[in-house]
């Protein structure tokens, strides 16, 4: 169907947001106190969107959230976390035990911090929903995502990605993965807007053809 003024203006929004930073992020650390807080007080929703928050402050937040036993959402869109500050959440993560949606949209994080996230996302009993769009990762989709069995939504898109593994087409629990705006992705095909089910056939077919 056609898209509403206001999907079309949130559309145009987020490629601005992820073409455009600030030179250097200030740290909120206001912001930061109140999340801390929140997490203290048995938050079940977090949103620290736009706060900011670079490595040293995602450290103290995993910190936080390896306290808190009652997270269901953490959103952290919007902010300045590299590979060390993923990987530090991941660990948080891994051990949550009601953490069912982390939204990572929009920082820069590559590969490796990518990699430690999923295998956090595989280590969860609870984690149904991974967003990692507008990231850094790539070349290749690190081989700890196709052990997301747990999961049933996965957003790669707009990373740097050339090629998916070809087991990731065995996660059939995926109700909804989006691998668009990866540019150089091969085949072209897997960017073609199709459901869930027959992009995941295409991945697993991979191996076969080209």
């Amino acid at each position: 169907g056609k898209k509403t003024l206001e999907e079309v203006t949130l559309g145009m929004l987020e490629e601005l947001g992820a073409a455009v930073r600030p030179a250097r992020y200030v740290p909120n650390e206001e912001a930061l106190g109140w999340a801390m807080e929140q997490l203290a007080n048995s938050a079940a929703e977090l949103d620290c969107e736009w706060f900011s928050i670079g490595d040293p402050q995602a450290t103290k937040l995993a910190e936080a959230l390896k306290r808190n036993k009652t997270l269901k959402v953490l959103k952290l869109r919007y902010n300045e976390i590299r590979d060390p500050g993923a990987s530090v959440l991941a660990a948080a993560v891994a051990e949550h035990p009601a953490l069912e949606t982390l939204t990572l949209g929009n920082n820069i994080i590559a590969s490796q911090g990518a990699a430690d996230l999923a295998r956090a996302a595989a280590s969860s009993k609870t984690l149904r929903n991974l967003d990692l769009r507008y990231n850094a990762i790539g070349p290749d989709l690190p081989d700890s995502f196709t052990s997301l069995r747990g999961l049933t939504r996965l957003d790669v898109s707009a990373n740097r990605l050339v090629a998916l593994p070809p087991n990731l087409g065995l996660l059939t629990t995926l109700s909804e993965l989006v691998v668009e705006r990866n540019h150089s992705l091969a085949p072209k095909s897997l960017l073609d807007p199709q459901p869930t089910a027959e992009l995941l056939s295409a991945i697993r077919g991979q191996a076969g053809g080209s």
